[in-house]
């Protein structure tokens, strides 16, 4: 028996595949984000417990300056630096501002500026010429962005002079440092010196929990879509059932069977729905490596796209599944239906 006539890939069919595929695509591009983010957290956090120490000199307030020779006599390859707690007129932008030295050796990252120049991180809304105060004030302009592995995307990078100048500190004083897994031995040594050593990870726990909560976000992101979906199958399939009811009666009076036009208008409108899911997992890969590239520009290639099978398959089944129950009730209205109402006036579901 010939294939039923009734269906064509029309501007409607196409319409709906797109949308279809729009939803499909956020599915995977949310999950994969959110393992890529997990994988990145958890490489960024095996690195820092490894190997990663933050030293400071706890104050009353704020942490004590020293002489960076007192750690540099006791651990030699370490990055000194200044932080402080700043503002900037006339933006009025409260900031960390921050300068260190010897980064490239120990992190491997370069934290170069000079003069009252600045690099305002990836995510601060800073820009131009601008007053930095904190103990002292002083004139600034950012000339650059920089991004870091290590430094928050919200700090502004000074030069040395520029720190000493607004901190009020002496050209060798520091109130903190980074260096590699020290000995015990170094660690004694250090903590004699009133020296506080705090992994690196520490520093980044609230990072993980941030993840965390996007991850539960993320569950949310396939009900809807799949809702969406179900809707978009259930109005193609009920239009497309009221444009050719005229159709249907006909094959039913000619001796078409219930069962052979449920079958072939779900099938037709479950063909829709796979090319759509199709469609989405390709445009949910690249949607998910222009967000990896986007975010490793702005966190320095610490974000890897993590797009696991297990997702691309749930992604596409539970696409398929959701068009399958958007097109039931139209479908089983259809067949259902009496001939003699179908060649009767044309009226939608």
């Amino acid at each position: 028996m010939r294939v039923l006539p009734l269906f064509k890939f029309t501007s409607r069919a196409r319409t709906t595949s797109w949308m279809i595929a729009l939803c499909t695509m956020f599915v995977v591009a949310s999950f994969s984000v959110v393992a890529g983010l997990q994988r990145s957290m958890d490489l960024l956090m095996e690195n820092f417990e490894e190997e990663y120490f933050i030293l400071t000199k706890p104050g009353d307030t704020s942490p004590l300056f020293f002489e960076g020779e007192e750690v540099t006599s006791v651990v030699a390859d370490a990055a000194l630096g200044v932080f402080a707690f700043a503002k900037a007129e006339p933006a009025d932008v409260s900031l960390t501002a921050f300068t260190i030295s010897g980064g490239g050796s120990v992190l491997g990252e370069s934290y170069e500026v000079v003069g009252n120049d600045t690099l305002a991180g990836t995510s601060l809304d800073l820009d131009g010429y601008f007053t930095l105060t904190a103990a002292r004030s002083q004139p600034a302009a950012v000339v650059g962005e920089f991004s870091s592995s290590v430094f928050p995307s919200d700090w502004l990078l000074c030069s040395d002079e520029l720190m000493t100048s607004i901190t009020g500190a002496a050209n060798t004083e520091r109130n903190f440092a980074i260096i590699r897994t020290p000995t015990e031995e170094q660690a004694d040594s250090l903590e004699r010196l009133g020296f506080v050593l705090q992994p690196m990870v520490s520093v980044l726990d609230f990072l993980e929990a941030g993840v965390g909560e996007i991850r539960t976000d993320a569950l949310w992101v396939l009900a809807p879509s799949s809702f969406v979906i179900a809707v978009l199958a259930y109005s193609f399939l009920g239009a497309e059932m009221a444009d050719k009811r005229r159709e249907i009666g006909i094959l039913k009076m000619i001796g078409a069977s219930r069962r052979r036009i449920l079958g072939y208008s779900i099938g037709n409108a479950l063909l829709i729905t796979a090319y759509g899911a199709a469609l989405g997992l390709a445009l949910g890969i690249v949607l998910s490596y222009a967000v990896a590239t986007m975010a490793s520009h702005m966190f320095a290639s610490v974000f890897v796209v993590d797009i696991r099978e297990s997702v691309l398959a749930l992604a596409y089944l539970a696409t398929i599944a959701a068009g399958l129950a958007g097109t039931i009730l139209p479908a089983v209205r259809s067949t259902y239906s009496s001939p003699v109402n179908d060649l009767r006036e044309v009226r939608r579901f």
